[in-house]
């Protein structure tokens, strides 16, 4: 039998998007938190700095003082609102309170559903081709991030679904969390009444080893943000040299202050790692990223990593570390390293052949860098290659992506052709090609990297490799043989 109005909630609300920025400010103290999205602020950043600009534009276009007041209101408004619509999607989790579970897009959607209908949680991630924020559809209500969702919800029996817009009968809640393997062992405290709901327990995003004060995170894209906002003022000529004078002292006060609250900061995350056992590259390396905004980290981490692989590539050297075990031989990308020739001599070729102006100095270097990163791209299979120890497996593709998985947690391990070894919804496919492919069965859930740092839980990882039996065989000699793996 089927519930009538069972699951509740609303669409888009104006008014939650208003309070956003305030809710972000202030913590609440009751529930158990789940938080589904990294903060905004990338977003808020590309709003505030064309607000920014479209107001000075308008007010330049505008001679009456009504007309300029009545202009700078609205855009004020209108900034305000699009900042609550951004800073909503971290300030309002999915929320466990007073025997329910709220289930919530920002400001966009949230639904209501009473814990006593889940009958189970899984970890499963599932990829999700629509457009709207939620949906119900073959009996599923879908509320992914970035057509994804990694967290399963079965109810006891279908139910109706009514919120705002969204309408229909759904047996199955698919959601996205930041910490599938946290959040699932949440909602499992609470089914099993081990919680009090009452004291929050946040589920923390996996994406840092070491987690940011949130004040931290807020200020990630402030020295951006006022730098730019100083170039655009003082390029454009839309203050005099005395007020932009003026600025100038100020943002550059304002960059000397963070760049000490950040400097603080990451010799604290340094400290911090090295007493809990990394090493001294390892927490540089960590505690430097995790201050950075994701994105810019991201492109950080493959700028870096662009040098480090032709510098190795001299030297002659891999990331290998001594007694590693080598899974299968890769050797140079051929169309990647043709890529890379072309390119250099073009650049040559430009910067030589025509008269060396501004212009034709911008290109070559362009055409160099992008010459060196052919050339890393070619080397890569090379330099970083899949290893095995008595402890772990390290798989390494494209210029800084790496997964560890312990031999301690596999289950199994098998061999299979490449085209025949499509890994489950719950299983991760290493990046590559090659005719043979080797599958590893897991027994507990590995964390393998998705986007912009943030990775989730997989059970099963297929690797393409040059040749897989021999893989196989290094892998068992390091496991050991009286492992019992399937043959």
């Amino acid at each position: 039998m089927i519930t009538s109005a069972v699951i509740t909630g609303g669409g888009a609300s104006l008014g939650a998007a208003l309070r956003a920025p305030w809710q972000a400010l202030r913590k609440r103290t009751d529930g158990v938190v789940i938080p589904s999205q990294e903060g905004g602020t990338l977003g808020v950043g590309v709003i505030l700095f064309l607000s920014v600009l479209e107001i000075v534009l308008v007010d330049l276009m505008l001679s009456a003082p009504w007309s300029r007041l009545l202009a700078l209101t609205a855009g004020c408004a209108a900034a305000y609102t699009m900042v609550g619509f951004a800073v909503a999607l971290s300030s309002y989790p999915h929320r466990i309170a007073n025997g329910t579970l709220t289930v919530s897009y920002g400001a966009s959607f949230h639904a209501r559903v009473p814990m006593g209908l889940i009958r189970e949680v899984t970890t499963r991630r599932t990829v999700a081709d629509q457009r709207r924020t939620a949906v119900v559809k073959d009996g599923v209500l879908s509320v992914p991030v970035m057509s994804t969702s990694n967290l399963v919800l079965k109810l006891h029996k279908p139910v109706r679904v009514e919120a705002g817009t969204i309408v229909g009968t759904a047996g199955e809640i698919h959601i996205h969390v930041l910490d599938a393997p946290g959040a699932l062992k949440a909602v499992r405290e609470v089914l099993e009444g081990r919680t009090v709901e009452g004291t929050p327990k946040p589920a923390a995003p996996a994406t840092s080893p070491a987690p940011v004060p949130a004040r931290l995170r807020r200020l990630r894209w402030a020295g951006l943000a006022v730098l730019l906002i100083e170039i655009l003022l003082v390029t454009t000529g839309l203050l005099d040299w005395r007020i932009a004078a003026g600025i100038l002292v100020v943002t550059e006060g304002t960059l000397t202050i963070l760049g000490l609250v950040f400097g603080a900061a990451f010799i604290s995350q340094y400290r911090r790692l090295r007493r809990t056992g990394w090493g001294r590259r390892a927490a540089f390396k960590a505690a430097f990223f995790a201050l950075l905004p994701p994105p810019v980290a991201q492109m950080v981490r493959h700028e870096l990593s662009v040098w480090g692989i032709l510098a190795l590539a001299v030297t002659f050297r891999t990331q290998a570390q001594p007694g590693d075990t080598r899974l299968g031989r890769v050797g140079i990308g051929g169309p990647a390293a043709a890529l890379a020739v072309l390119l250099a001599a073009a650049g040559v070729s430009l910067l030589v052949g025509v008269a060396v102006i501004p212009l034709t100095l911008v290109g070559s270097i362009a055409l160099l860098y992008a010459a060196a990163a052919a050339a890393a791209f070619a080397l890569t299979g090379r330099v970083r290659p899949h290893t095995v120890t008595t402890e772990r497996i390290v798989l390494r593709w494209g210029t800084h992506q790496s997964m560890d998985i312990p031999l301690k947690t596999m289950a199994g391990v098998e061999t299979a052709a490449t085209s025949e070894a499509v890994p489950s919804p719950s299983g991760f496919r290493v990046p590559g090609r090659a005719p043979e492919a080797l599958v590893l069965q897991l027994g507990e859930p590995a964390q393998a990297p998705v986007r912009m740092g943030i990775t989730r839980p997989v059970t099963s990882v297929v690797v393409p490799l040059s040749d897989a039996r021999t893989a196989r065989a290094a892998v068992a000699e390091h496991r050991g043989e009286a492992s019992p793996w399937r043959h």
